[in-house]
């Protein structure tokens, strides 16, 4: 029977590989959309039109959407690893595809450095939360092939158990902070940098 502690070797190891996922699928995202350009901007506005429900004007409630839609989707893709790892996969790889595509258009239309800027303050946490645990659900994904596929004596429900006990630790307190400076913070940047710079 696995301890605890082997659960969770090689977790870094997915987490170093999801990131270059992630990066190459926002560089085609963002390749794609300079391509084509029209195409990109109307599925762009059509994915904002999900958005316009959010009373923009309410930063609490700007803040709570962020941070459960956040925390929801990381915990889906956790748990979703079970199918050997391929959602959690797929989940960072289109998260990056829709990314590049953004900064594309909308660094069109607003500029590249405001697009910047409002992305890095809370992606320089969200992003690594996010492929983080997915990592955990790619592990949990290995641990049951390895159980069912090759025989091998794997408590897979104390290994869940033990991922959550991780997102609730480290992912979750992560995103919360993300969350903080999406609303709080990326705005006041972005309206500085407008107001008193790209004048």
């Amino acid at each position: 029977m696995m301890a605890e502690a082997e659960f969770s070797e090689g977790s870094t190891k997915l987490f170093w590989i999801l990131l270059v996922v992630f990066f190459f699928a926002a560089s085609l995202g963002y390749t794609f959309a300079s391509s084509n350009p029209d195409t990109s901007s109307q599925f762009v506005e059509q994915l904002f039109e999900g958005f316009k429900f959010i009373d923009f004007s309410n930063p609490i409630e700007v803040f709570g959407i962020i941070f459960l839609n956040n925390t929801a989707k990381s915990l889906i893709s956790l748990i979703s690893g079970f199918f050997f790892g391929i959602f959690p996969f797929f989940f960072v790889f289109v998260n990056g595809y829709l990314i590049g595509m953004v900064a594309f258009i909308k660094g069109s239309e607003v500029g590249f450095l405001t697009i910047l800027l409002a992305l890095l303050p809370h992606g320089i946490l969200e992003i690594p939360a996010v492929i983080l645990a997915s990592a955990y659900g790619m592990k949990l994904g290995g641990l049951f092939y390895q159980k069912v596929f090759k025989g091998e004596q794997v408590d897979i429900a104390n290994a869940l158990r033990f991922f959550l006990k991780k997102f609730l630790k480290i992912v979750v307190p992560i995103l919360f902070a993300a969350a903080l400076i999406e609303t709080f913070i990326t705005p006041a940047i972005v309206f500085y940098l407008n107001r008193f710079i790209l004048v």
